[in-house]
């Protein structure tokens, strides 16, 4: 059966003719299941009137996917703040269509509370993260059957093995990450470190907490440089650099999911701090290696140990290769995210591990 799908989204629009696999990762694939697209742009035809312009744009998204609910069957949300809007609204007026969400930190305070009040109104939920689907399920009370679990993705066109001297390493991201922790395992070393980021975003109490990167200067030492990178420039620093390093503060979600996968496309083995909700990727000794929690003398010991053993960065950096291009691929991604929310509508309830008839199990 075609189903006439509508994406309601914020903050994820990419310009498509850079999304090509070569110059930036193809965001239009994903896209491209979807007949509707709802984002920052549709508001662009219905400019704020004095009654909203006081209201954020996520929540004008919400108010117009209900309004124009006759041009689509179901609506699959992939924006917590859109996802919360459209989820209150079809719980307090009732759901206009079947709406799906794509979630994967249910025990952020900002996200469980409105669930407990308003997640009967979501038809179902699609998640990457096997410790958030417990939880969702342990603590939330949302049936199991209505919880898909898939694979979180990567663009393997574009984050791709690349031939070119690895000289460093480095690290990326902002969410939860502990740089402090990282700068103190390197001073001292002589590995050379670049940290592609110009900001750390740290959950206190449901909040985020924006910290700017250029206060960790002082800690770093001459051996260690800080600063953003465009995704190309990314990509090129993955490939000169040995391995990767995500440091991460303690949390039960799967954060620096995104920096590790692009690495492991790449052809790079991982060192990750352990932490209660990232289990899902990284096999430990065979892809990467995992360190306890701000443990700075641990993670200073892995990364000497990798680093003076290069033939085994670059054996575990083809295990990780071969196992996300097997795994966590986007097409593999696109078509098992389409599949679940088919299976909801068509009746096909999770099975106990998340997946359903038409979706590849994933491991727990």
């Amino acid at each position: 059966m075609t189903r006439r799908m509508a994406l309601a989204l914020q903050g994820r629009a990419a310009p498509r003719e850079l999304a090509n696999g070569s110059d930036g990762p193809r965001t239009h694939l994903f896209d491209d299941l979807f007949v509707a697209r709802y984002d920052d742009a549709v508001l662009d035809s219905r400019p704020p009137t004095r009654l909203t312009s006081s209201v954020p744009s996520w929540a004008r998204i919400a108010a117009e996917v209900r309004r124009r609910s006759s041009e689509y069957d179901v609506v699959v949300s992939w924006s917590e703040r859109v996802t919360l809007s459209l989820m209150t609204m079809d719980g307090v007026l009732g759901a206009a269509k079947p709406h799906v969400a794509l979630m994967y930190w249910f025990s952020r305070p900002s996200v469980r509370w409105p669930i407990r009040l308003f997640g009967r109104s979501l038809h179902a939920i699609v998640t990457w993260s096997s410790v958030q689907r417990a939880y969702a399920i342990e603590r939330l009370g949302i049936m199991p059957e209505k919880i898909y679990l898939v694979r979180h993705y990567v663009d393997q066109v574009f984050w791709r093995p690349e031939e070119a001297l690895s000289d460093m390493i480095c690290s990326a991201g902002a969410e939860m990450r502990d740089y402090p922790t990282l700068l103190a395992a390197l001073r001292g070393t002589n590995v050379r470190c670049h940290i592609a980021s110009d900001h750390v975003r740290v959950d206190r109490f449901g909040f985020a907490q924006r910290r700017p990167i250029e206060a960790l200067t002082s800690k770093a030492g001459p051996n260690v440089t800080l600063g953003r990178r465009s995704r190309k420039e990314l990509r090129d620093l993955y490939a000169r650099s040995r391995f990767v390093v995500v440091p991460l503060e303690a949390s039960d979600t799967d954060n620096g999911i995104t920096v590790i996968l692009e690495a492991m496309a790449m052809g790079k083995p991982v060192i990750c701090s352990r932490t209660k909700g990232q289990v899902d990727v990284i096999e430990e000794g065979v892809t990467g290696l995992f360190v306890p929690a701000g443990d700075a003398v641990a993670l200073r010991e892995a990364i000497l140990a990798l680093w003076n053993d290069p033939e085994r960065a670059r054996a575990m950096g083809q295990a990780a290769r071969d196992y996300v291009a097997k795994h966590h691929a986007l097409d593999t991604f696109c078509r098992d995210v389409k599949r679940a929310i088919d299976a909801s509508l068509d009746g096909t309830p999770a099975a106990v591990d998340g997946s359903c008839a038409s979706a590849r199990p994933h491991p727990t």
